[in-house]
């Protein structure tokens, strides 16, 4: 399976190197204008090209037709409906073409707070083929709803963000709303806040990304899965405890940085 995933991403790599006007490679995702078929998004032409996993901001981008925004992960993912597969059983191509490297979930739709409840989710083997797709995955593992497994004699496993499930979904444009995800970690997320303030004030901060934004992306790298990772709190309350010991000095900028890292994260 995993090689059938790299294949795939190759052959995607491989369409968008040949896609651009002046004939150059590119495989930066990000460099790309992402538009809709039979329709103008921001005055640019449509191309679909994304895979089940992959990032996305239009469902034009998606091979499969479809950008989601729910509570199976905290931002917005390519995905397609499952078509005719069952749930629990492999996604089948629309007509001829290459199977979809995927697994069709099905999510209780009472609870599930985001139609569709059923479509495709990426399959994976290990958390470095989820890393593949360039989104923030928490982890591989078995198909689960709010921690019980939904096919539990099924062995594939698929990319998924267990935290973001039971939580209203977190618009990845705005942010707004996102400390629900990560009510349990008071501690990581006022440091993360800190963090990013220190960013902003600093003129460090990426352009056009706002604090709520990156004090909950911030989050989410220190609390993957539900499960704070030390060394990353680490690194970061360095530089938010070195801030707060400057400010309303020369140093309050330049300190952190050389006493915590040159390079500070950008979440």
């Amino acid at each position: 399976m995993k090689a059938s995933l790299r294949m795939t991403l190759l052959a995607s790599m491989f369409f968008l190197g040949c896609s651009g006007s002046n004939g150059a490679e590119s495989t930066d995702l990000s460099a790309l204008d992402l538009t809709a078929d039979g329709r103008e998004v921001s005055g640019q032409e449509c191309k679909r090209f994304k895979l089940v996993g992959q990032p996305c901001t239009d469902d034009c981008e998606c091979l499969g037709d479809q950008c989601l925004l729910n509570e199976y992960a905290p931002f917005r993912f390519c995905s397609k409906s499952c078509g005719g597969s069952p749930s629990g059983t492999h996604c089948t191509p629309d007509g001829e073409g290459e199977p979809w490297n995927s697994l069709c979930v099905q999510f209780p739709a009472k609870d599930f707070r985001v139609e569709p409840s059923q479509f495709c989710a990426p399959l994976c083997e290990d958390m470095s083929d989820c890393a593949g797709l360039g989104a923030p995955w928490e982890t591989c593992q078995k198909p689960l709803w709010l921690g019980n497994p939904l096919y539990p004699g099924v062995p594939d496993q698929v990319c998924i963000s267990p935290s973001a499930q039971g939580h209203d979904p977190v618009d990845p444009d705005t942010c707004e709303g996102w400390e629900g995800l990560y009510s349990e970690f008071g501690l990581e997320r006022t440091t993360c806040s800190a963090y990013c303030e220190f960013l902003n004030t600093c003129q460090l901060l990426d352009s056009g990304t706002s604090l709520s934004c990156c004090a909950f992306h911030c989050t989410s790298k220190m609390v993957p899965a539900g499960k704070v990772d030390k060394a990353y709190f680490i690194s970061i309350r360095c530089y938010v405890d070195t801030y707060n010991g400057f400010l309303n000095t020369a140093l309050v900028c330049t300190q952190p940085q050389d006493q915590c890292g040159q390079n500070p994260d950008q979440p």
